[in-house]
């Protein structure tokens, strides 16, 4: 209603009473969801306290000594979030306790004390929350990831792969380092469900080691499931939503600073770092109009990629309610909800990481020119 009655002010409505008016109940409208926005936000506190009974359960199981180190549990989120969280922090814990710690012995050999250390924290950056779980451990071995990688198939070798693209492979569905199965793991069902249910959730994951000193796993999250900040764009004749969250910035691009490449795509320059460039008119069906002389171009950054995707309009920023997709639509490909806008009709909120994802993953070409982006960095 806010959005209507904001949207409608000196257009359809010339009364400047009315339109003053207006002003006031949106900022009581404004200072009503902000009520009830923090009547949702819970702290995090009781999850992370339901970590030290998982710590003690596999701390007994293994035979090691545990200590669990809790930081930021008065920090508040979304308690939507809150419960979609539970069962990824628990595999989480599990596995810090036991993949990443050493046994006691092991511990002592490599000068370390006895006692391992699992460190859970958790604070806002931006319009996000981010939990970061650590241990001092023995950290992730590229070398054990990648010879089990192969044994299984995942990778033919791993002769062009960095360690830190090795490691990443630990997400792939089905991998375990175990070869038995235990109570905790070895099920072949492990850190791909984890990965999944965090993006289903709208956040990424973000996983570091360091050999012989510990791996540090870190979830970003939006605060909200209920309320985000979005940016309006148009798309042929159709309104979309993206995050505001996912933007990194706008530019506009003459049709000449744009280099077409066969086999690789479109490609631009922008302050010496070159990034491909997808049309979201052609991932979503519409009209590409070839008549303009420029393009709008969104930056999207947060993943380990770059990216420029061109819309036909950038129509402003409000904030949008979050509405769930119907059954018959649920799962599609980079479409993470849908919105009422103020003229009254729906709109899809769209996921720009998932929506291209693919195009990025699948094309060779693309993939050489960002690694090598990543090498020059």
């Amino acid at each position: 209603m806010q959005t209507v009655l904001g949207q409608r002010r000196f257009t359809h409505i010339q009364d400047d009473l009315t339109n003053k008016s207006i002003a006031q109940m949106s900022k009581l409208f404004k200072e009503v969801q902000e009520l009830s926005m923090s009547l949702r936000m819970l702290p995090i506190k009781n999850s992370f306290q339901k970590m030290e009974r998982i710590i003690r359960d596999c701390s007994k199981l293994l035979g090691k000594k545990v200590k669990l180190h809790l930081v930021g549990e008065e920090t508040e989120v979304d308690k939507t979030v809150l419960e979609h969280i539970a069962d990824p922090l628990v595999h989480i814990v599990r596995n810090a306790v036991d993949h990443g710690l050493e046994e006691t012995e092991q511990r002592v050999e490599a000068g370390k004390d006895q006692t391992g250390n699992v460190e859970m924290m958790a604070f806002h950056e931006g319009n996000n929350l981010v939990i970061q779980i650590t241990d001092d451990g023995k950290g992730i071995d590229p070398e054990v990831i990648k010879n089990k990688a192969i044994e299984k198939g995942i990778i033919q070798n791993a002769s062009t792969m960095t360690d830190g693209e090795i490691i990443q492979l630990i997400f792939h569905p089905g991998f375990s380092t175990k070869d038995e199965v235990t109570d905790l793991s070895g099920r072949g069902v492990g850190m791909d469900v984890v990965k999944t249910n965090i993006e289903n959730l709208g956040g990424e994951v973000k996983l570091a080691s360091k050999l012989g000193e510990g791996s540090s796993l870190k979830i970003i999250l939006p605060l909200t499931l209920a309320i985000i900040d979005g940016m309006v764009i148009r798309s042929g004749l159709q309104q979309f939503v993206l995050p505001l969250g996912q933007v990194f910035e706008l530019i506009r691009l003459e049709y000449d600073d744009i280099n077409n490449i066969p086999g690789v795509g479109q490609l631009f320059n922008i302050r010496g770092e070159v990034m491909p460039l997808f049309t979201i008119n052609g991932k979503l069906g519409q009209k590409i109009n070839s008549q303009n002389q420029s393009e709008i171009v969104i930056i999207i950054r947060g993943l380990r990629h770059a990216f420029g995707v061109s819309v036909d309009d950038v129509i402003g920023q409000q904030q949008i309610v979050i509405k769930k997709l119907g059954e018959d639509i649920r799962g599609l490909k980079g479409i993470m909800g849908s919105a009422i806008m103020g003229d009254g009709k729906p709109s899809f909120i769209l996921d720009l990481y998932e929506l291209f994802k693919d195009d990025l993953q699948s094309n060779k070409s693309y993939s050489k020119l960002l690694n090598a982006n990543e090498s020059a960095a």
